[in-house]
This record gives C-alpha cells, structure tokens and sequence, in this order.
C-alpha cells in the first residue's frame, strides 16, 4: 500500500550532516522521501529517468550523480541489479514504528523488497531502533521481531571505498540564474563535466574513462601497501579485507566500479575496518549484554503468550 504523506522533521535542520549537503544531494533526499511510491520501509524504484521526469531539467545522469553522492555519505543505499534505493534512516524518522498497524504494513513492505543487501541493512537500523527504543509498539509485534533475527549488516558494509566521482553542486550563474558549477573531467580533458542534479549542459556519450578506470584483475596489495597498512590499521586482517575490497569493486555496477587512484580507495577501505575494529574494542560489555537481555526477554514473552501454560485441575 503505498503512502499518501511524508514525514520530514523540522529537526532535520540540527542535523550537521544533512548540512553539510549541496542543493543537488537535499533535492534528491527530499524527492525520495516524498516519492509517491516509496514503500513502508523506506524503498524506492531505482529508475534513474522516471526519478528526472519529476524534475524540469534533471536528467537520468543528474539523478544518478546526486543519489550516487548521497551513498557515499550513508544517506542511501542503491541496489541497480534490483532497481531499488533505500533512504536508510527512513524508519526512524517517519514515526511508524510506534504504530501497531502501519508497523505491520512495514513488515509487508520488507518482504517485497528484492535486494539482500537492502534488506540486510534494514534490519541492522531496525535493529538498532530496537536498542534504542525497545517500548515502541513495532517491537510487541511478533512479525517485527522475527525480522530482528534476519542477517544484518551496516550500510559501511555495501558503501565503505565507494568515492563518488564529483560532487554534484550549484554556483549562481549570469547565463543560468541558479544554475551548475562545471569541471573538467580530468587535467588533460577539454570538455566539461556537469556538476549538479538540472543540467541544461549535459555533455553526452561520457565514457568510464572520464571517471578513472575498472580495478584491475591483478589488483593486489604489495609489500609497501601491506606496511602501510601494518602502520595505519593493524587491526585488520589485510589479506582478507583485500579479498572483501576486490570482491565488492568487481560486483558493483555504475560509478562505484571506477576509480581513478586505486590504491587510495584499498587505503580508505582499510581505515574504515580499522575504525570499526576501534569501535568494537572500545564497546561497553554491559551495554551489549543488557540489549542481549532485552531480545531475549522480548522474544520469551511473545513466546509465552503464543503458548500459555495449561491448568491442571487437582484430584481428590
């Protein structure tokens, strides 16, 4: 069932991050969060030419540069082998969650969705929303608890390297009112590249070689690389993030398999697994046994009432 309203917080705006985006990156956020068809979990058709037909100017190419830009900020999630993208913060926000029917009609809405990786990520913020709020109406309902026991998986997990090939914005224009800051594609082109989500200038038949090149199949991280890492990341299995680093560039469709340095983008991969092996390390035991002991009290009383205990009439 699709909605008939959006929910946007005015508290959007204490938000740094969502600052810190150009116009091009919040149109697309709030075209997305105000899609028409957008589902009970968040998840839009990725259609990069219908998205721009709802835009006077955008094009199939803008869309994709500015909600390309968004994932590399953890805004969003693209999945083009299923055509879907996720605004991933939607369920915390729409306020759904604390209504028993709508969260229902969330968990309908989670099992339509195609992409694994989408609906891993999903239930990572669920489950998140759990910790956080384990008194919201959804987490009473045995549906939306048999989701928190799905595989998980941060949204750094399908995003972490992926560096966006420009960052789409807009510059004040005598010839175009509002209009787009333009750069060259590399020191040597001669052509321009549009920055922005309306571009009256797209230049077409842009090719991969404007925005780097495919990794190779021979990528591996030699003695200098393995040193580096040794120095930057030691907390990091380096042969088998490696293994994760290539498997993810050569699976990944669009912008996200070109890279124009790629040594650099295996250095951000690395440090972002270091991070995370920081933030493991340095994680309250307690806080994590005490959410372990909510699940499983939440589940024992779904349990319990699904099954309630026989009475037994005494004989004389």
């Amino acid at each position: 069932m699709a909605r008939d309203r959006a929910s946007i917080n005015t508290a959007i705006w204490t938000s740094d991050e969502y600052r810190e985006l150009n116009v091009a990156e919040q149109h697309m956020y709030k075209l997305l969060m105000t899609h028409p068809d957008m589902n009970y979990v968040g998840v839009v058709d990725w259609r990069p030419g219908r998205i721009a037909a709802m835009t006077a100017g955008a094009t199939a190419a803008t869309v994709r540069a500015a909600a390309e830009s968004l994932q590399a900020k953890r805004f969003v999630l693209i999945d083009d082998e299923t055509e879907e993208i996720l605004v991933r913060s939607f369920l915390r926000h729409d306020g759904l969650l604390k209504q028993p029917k709508l969260s229902i009609s969330m968990v309908n809405a989670f099992g339509s969705v195609a992409s694994k990786s989408i609906r891993e990520v999903v239930t990572f913020e669920l489950f998140r929303l759990f910790q956080e709020f384990p008194d919201w109406a959804a987490f009473k309902q045995e549906k939306v608890l048999s989701i928190l026991k799905g595989k998980r998986s941060d949204i750094d997990s399908f995003t972490q390297g992926f560096t966006h090939s420009f960052t789409p914005g807009f510059t004040p224009n005598a010839a175009q009112g509002l209009g787009l800051r333009t750069a060259t594609a590399t020191t040597t082109s001669t052509s321009n590249e549009v920055e922005g989500f309306i571009s009256p200038n797209v230049t077409r038949g842009e090719t991969p070689g404007q925005m780097g090149f495919r990794i190779p199949p021979n990528f591996t991280a030699d003695a200098s690389m393995i040193r580096w890492a040794q120095d930057n990341a030691p907390n990091v299995n380096v042969k088998l993030a490696t293994q994760k680093f290539k498997a993810h560039h050569r699976s990944v469709a669009g912008r996200a398999q070109f890279k124009t340095d790629w040594t650099a983008a295996w250095e951000a991969w690395l440090l972002s697994d270091q991070q995370r092996a920081l933030d493991r390390n340095t994680s309250k035991p307690d806080h994590t046994q005490r959410v372990m002991d909510n699940t499983r009290a939440m589940l024992a009383a779904e349990h319990a009432k699904q099954n309630p205990p026989q009475q037994i009439e005494a004989t004389s």
